[in-house]
């Protein structure tokens, strides 16, 4: 088929697929943020329609990244914020005495997409924060993830510059600052870190860490834990789309053993079936935010008892016991280690102070969605 015909279906599949985008205002409801089951094919098709109208378009995108400020005074309208532009930072509601919290999208990601409501709505639920959703899904929403992730380093190097932004003009500390990455948001988070240096970032909490591409790089190549003052990272989907590395941060969690998370498919219904242990980490972080010890964990000893499923309680032996420390929360309160959470199927997820170490779960991406009546947060 020539080059010209696939131009012709694809515009015909992208208008098949449009209407789709959320409605006005960013939050964690029906209605108000992207469902990435929906928009992804779309964005992907109307991305290579105009890559094989102008292969320049591939180049010039990283130039188009945005930066989503949402504070407690606008909770669900967005001030875009864009490096050099002083006049919209200080037209915006950023404010240097609160947190500054920054969500980077994976794969296939957007700034308006679910998840990153989520988080959003996670952190405002608990005060003044300043959350930036990192927008670079003109380059993410690529069919080929090998190619862009030959691009981590050009996107770091921008979400740098847009933090050096900050400091010239708001005096931000940057030890204030914490990355939140998912998949190879987590990679672009350390990499982004090893720009900054010698002055550190406050924390990155890296949710299931890609390992698509970067499994066996070395530590100049994706997250680690020096990338940060504290790395933190959460791993459900380690068969699959994730890293199932304990290398990459300071304290590394395995929930449910880090497969076949028990509320998939889908109980966010908000992204393929088949990411759905991908994206546990994500909202299993949010609740996180929400309630800091809702998540408790016990330490995996030996470390190798992870890897074979056969972790038990440190103190008494058995399979259920009491938490050592916590996964996640906000603020974050630094570990080290490898740990075992346990959680619920349907949300909240967390089961406080408990621990109750269960049977692994083959992943199950290839089964029917059950979507079930309620799946966003309250409040």
């Amino acid at each position: 088929m020539s080059s010209f015909n696939w131009i012709i279906v694809l515009f015909q599949l992208l208008w098949c697929l449009s209407g789709s985008n959320a409605g006005a205002g960013l939050s964690y409801r029906p209605g108000k943020c992207d469902i990435s089951i929906f928009s992804v094919v779309q964005d992907m098709l109307r991305n290579e329609v105009r890559a094989l109208l102008n292969p320049r378009v591939r180049y010039l995108a990283s130039q188009q990244m945005h930066y989503d400020l949402y504070t407690f005074l606008n909770p669900n309208e967005r001030h875009i914020l864009r490096t050099g532009d002083v006049k919209a930072l200080r037209n915006s509601h950023f404010n240097p005495k609160w947190p500054v919290r920054i969500s980077i999208h994976g794969w296939a990601g957007k700034s308006t997409s679910c998840s990153n409501a989520a988080i959003k709505d996670a952190y405002l639920s608990r005060g003044k924060f300043n959350v930036i959703l990192v927008d670079w899904s003109n380059i993410s929403h690529d069919i080929s993830y090998p190619r862009i992730s030959q691009q981590f380093s050009e996107i770091a190097a921008h979400i740098g510059k847009f933090l050096r932004f900050l400091q010239k003009e708001t005096a931000i500390e940057l030890s204030n600052v914490y990355l939140i990455g998912h998949s190879a948001g987590s990679h672009i988070s350390g990499l982004t870190g090893k720009l900054l240096k010698p002055q550190q970032i406050g924390a990155i909490v890296a949710l299931d860490p890609a390992g698509l591409a970067q499994l066996g790089l070395p530590p100049d190549f994706r997250l680690a834990p020096d990338d940060a003052t504290y790395v933190e990272s959460i791993h459900t989907d380690t068969t699959h789309l994730g890293n199932p590395s304990i290398e990459l941060s300071h304290a590394s969690f395995f929930p449910n053993w880090g497969q076949g998370q028990p509320h998939c498919p889908n109980a966010t219904a908000a992204e393929f079936d088949f990411a759905c242990d991908h994206f546990a980490a994500l909202y299993f972080f949010a609740e996180s935010v929400r309630t800091p010890k809702l998540f408790g964990a016990t330490a995996a000893v030996p470390v190798t008892c992870m890897k074979h499923h056969n972790c038990t309680c440190r103190e008494t032996g058995t399979k259920e016991c009491v938490a050592d420390v916590y996964m996640g929360g906000e603020p974050l309160i630094p570990k080290r280690g490898v740990y075992y959470v346990s959680t619920l199927r349907s949300p909240p997820f967390g089961l406080g102070h408990v621990v109750r170490i269960r049977a692994s779960i083959r992943p199950n991406f290839l089964e029917s969605s059950v979507l079930p009546t309620q799946i966003f947060f309250k409040g």
